[in-house]
């Protein structure tokens, strides 16, 4: 018999409930750890004050009792001395959880002087032959300079195991198949005449480190579309020590990231497809990078990365599952910073902040489920339930002397559980995380528990001890006060939309390099009414392209959505198959302080990109401008949203007077990572290129004021 639970009042009146099988002798793979990834803005958690840097480490260190951490190859250049916040880092986790935790390093560039392009970013090369490695004749391995590659990897694992870091699991090249604007080397599968074969490069990177780590791999974008199975097939399964990928897309027309959090069931079949295939043997399968690839932390998310964890560790076979974000320069998967005051913008103007600190987001919890009770070593056992809305997945100790069991009830109505009996096993350990409710709370050990609505419970036995006597339960994580941390506004303004009006003459192409908007009527994805917006297609730090700006002007209720909104929301999508990255600013009336950078146009789908306007409120920008190195972008609408006050009257800007040069500046690289700190008169020359001896690309340099995105000559 299995009851409902409505209300805490009638919980003791529920004789029988929904029940959770768990069984110890039916064992699966065992566990190598979970943990996060501390790649890009280092230098935020580093220029913490000491106090908030050592509790942001004990938070995401000892509090998650994280046993795998994920560190990017940043020795492209061969000089240590670049990736000393690294070191520190690595430094602080070992200094909590010594050999508990262990190394996962991932490439995400092979060092400029062996691609064409002679660049890490792949927004440098012209075609996909620029992005790869370069050609070498009388090369060992093949057509490409795979010893020159594999050399550099031997360097780099010296250079670091003589700063400190060890890795214990390598993969050679994070996201083979993704063609990026960032750090990035292509691979296919094996070579081709215009690309360098992942398979000769893993070989010629196995003879040359074998013995000093292990190697993991090929760790493709996502699995969707059998997209892993064609890199692991071509590959020689005695080079690799483990498996890895990415879930950023699922197949099926799965390929939505957030959307993917809400129905992580998209996940199970590619999953099981790689899990029968390389999943039966010895040899570990971690899932290395994910996240919602959204702006805002969700609730909801909490649930999401716990089932997608569920499924994994059950039907996907998984060894160790790594979160893309253990933390981050703004809005996180887990844990997000900010080193205070100047440090409002990351490059791409996805965060905002002022006082310095970190804070903790609700996948933090979902991890801490999986994470603090379930060491490596462990195996996964059988765990059932007849439930639908109940996900179970049960790990036993490395020694056998505890069982930890995982609970998620995914539906919207609490359930009683009666606690799983376990032949020699006793309860000792309850944790119960509840979106829109207390997180990581211990709650009463009884014969019983309330599985709360849309929550994750944690149930830890240990061998010998004493099953409870307690028979009573209930829900212990409810908090009347609690708000679910997502800003409601009061009222929605429509800049623009193309479902409702054809008209693109409000927009102006700033430059004659640009051709006209025009409106698109061929239907996309579902959408048929939207702005057809072309842009630069070149790198506009570059004299021969320059920023390339089109202006959309906005009506007097727009302009006065400007300076009384939380945001803007564009829904857009790149006219491209590869991701556009847009920058976003206020202009006519007024310009924008915090200058938008990087704001994403996915590509072959729609996305919704939130833009800030808590710092526009004074400037009185009456037009909108758009700038971007890809060829174009749709634009189908623009809304305002978080609103409150629209009818109010645009206050102009105030207007000071004082000497700039003094001011303190910071360059940024595009990454967010910091690169130079001193006085802005320091920083600019008088033609506003750089001064300081940095490399030559682009960059943002910050002051209190404004951001403004620079170049070096």
């Amino acid at each position: 018999m299995k009851k409902y639970l409505i209300s805490t009042a009638l919980l003791a009146a529920s004789a029988f409930a929904a029940s959770v099988t768990v069984n110890p002798s039916s064992t699966a793979q065992k566990v190598t750890g979970f943990g996060g990834a501390s790649v890009y803005y280092q230098s935020w958690i580093k220029n913490l004050p000491a106090a908030d840097q050592e509790a942001l480490f004990d938070t995401a260190f000892t509090g998650l009792n994280i046993s795998l951490l994920r560190v990017g190859n940043w020795y492209q250049d061969e000089d240590i001395t670049k990736v000393q916040d690294d070191i520190d880092i690595v430094k602080a986790a070992k200094t909590r959880l010594g050999d508990h935790m262990k190394i996962q390093m991932s490439s995400w560039s092979a060092p400029a002087k062996l691609k064409p392009s002679n660049s890490l970013n792949g927004k440098d090369g012209h075609s996909k032959s620029d992005k790869t490695l370069k050609k070498a004749n009388g090369d060992a391995y093949g057509a490409y300079a795979y010893t020159d590659f594999a050399n550099w990897w031997k360097k780099s694992l010296e250079a670091y195991k003589a700063a400190g870091i060890s890795p214990d699991y390598v993969s050679i090249q994070n996201e083979p198949d993704m063609e990026a604007t960032y750090e990035e080397t292509l691979f296919e599968p094996t070579e081709t005449n215009e690309i360098a074969g992942y398979k000769e490069a893993l070989n010629a990177v196995y003879d040359a480190v074998k013995g000093q780590t292990k190697l993991i791999g090929p760790e493709p974008l996502g699995i969707g579309y059998s997209n892993f199975e064609k890199y692991a097939k071509a590959l020689d399964a005695n080079k690799l020590d483990g498996y890895s990928y990415h879930l950023y897309h699922a197949g099926d027309g799965n390929d939505n990231s957030g959307n993917n959090y809400l129905d992580p069931e998209n996940f199970r079949k590619p999953m099981k497809a790689i899990a029968d295939v390389y999943g039966k043997g010895d040899k570990p399968i971690i899932m290395t990078e994910f996240c919602p690839m959204l702006d805002e932390p969700r609730e909801k998310d909490m649930l999401g990365l716990a089932q997608i964890m569920q499924i994994g560790f059950t039907d996907g076979r998984l060894s160790g599952y790594i979160a893309w974000q253990l933390f981050w320069g703004y809005h996180s998967q887990m844990i997000g910073v900010c080193p205070g005051a100047g440090w409002d913008l990351d490059g791409s103007g996805k965060y905002v902040c002022d006082d310095a600190g970190f804070k903790i987001f609700p996948e933090y919890h979902a991890m801490r489920h999986f994470s603090k009770f379930v060491n490596p070593g462990a195996s996964v056992i059988a765990s059932s339930t007849a439930e639908a809305n109940l996900k179970t997945v049960a790990f036993l100790s490395a020694n056998g002397d505890s069982i930890s069991t995982i609970i998620i009830n995914t539906g919207s109505t609490a359930i009683q559980l009666d606690n799983p009996a376990i032949t020699g096993y006793g309860l000792i350990t309850a944790v119960q995380s509840k979106e829109n409710g207390l997180k990581s709370k211990n709650i009463s050990v009884a014969a019983c528990t309330v599985l709360p609505a849309r929550s994750i419970t944690t149930l830890v036995y240990k061998k010998g001890a004493a099953a409870s006597t307690v028979a009573t339960c209930k829900d212990e994580t409810s908090d009347s006060s609690y708000v679910e941390p997502i800003i409601v506004p009061t009222d929605d303004v429509v800049i623009v939309d193309y479902t409702a009006t054809t008209d693109v003459s409000t927009w102006q192409a700033m430059d004659d390099k640009l051709s006209a908007v025009t409106y698109g009527t061929t239907a996309i994805d579902g959408v048929a009414g939207y702005a057809s917006v072309p842009l630069a297609g070149c790198d506009q730090s570059e004299e021969s392209c320059g920023y390339q700006n089109q202006l959309l002007n906005i009506s007097a209720e727009g302009a006065k959505a400007l300076a009384s909104c939380a945001s803007l929301v564009i829904t857009m999508r790149s006219q491209g198959t590869s991701d556009a990255y847009v920058n976003v600013g206020g202009a006519a009336g007024g310009s924008w302080v915090d200058y938008e950078y990087g704001k994403l146009a996915a590509g072959s789908k729609w996305s919704e990109t939130k833009v800030s306007l808590k710092k526009e409120g004074e400037n009185g920008s009456t037009a909108l401008t758009f700038n971007s190195e890809s060829a174009g972008i749709y634009i189908a609408k623009i809304v305002a949203t978080g609103c409150t006050g629209t009818g109010s009257a645009i206050k102009m800007p105030r207007r000071y007077t004082f000497n700039e040069s003094k001011m303190q500046a910071m360059i940024f690289d595009l990454n967010g990572n910091l690169v130079w700190k001193g006085l802005k008169g320091d920083a600019l020359n008088s033609n506003g290129t750089l001064k300081p001896s940095i490399r030559q690309g682009a960059y943002i340099l910050k002051t209190k004021n404004n951001a403004i995105r620079v170049i070096k000559k």
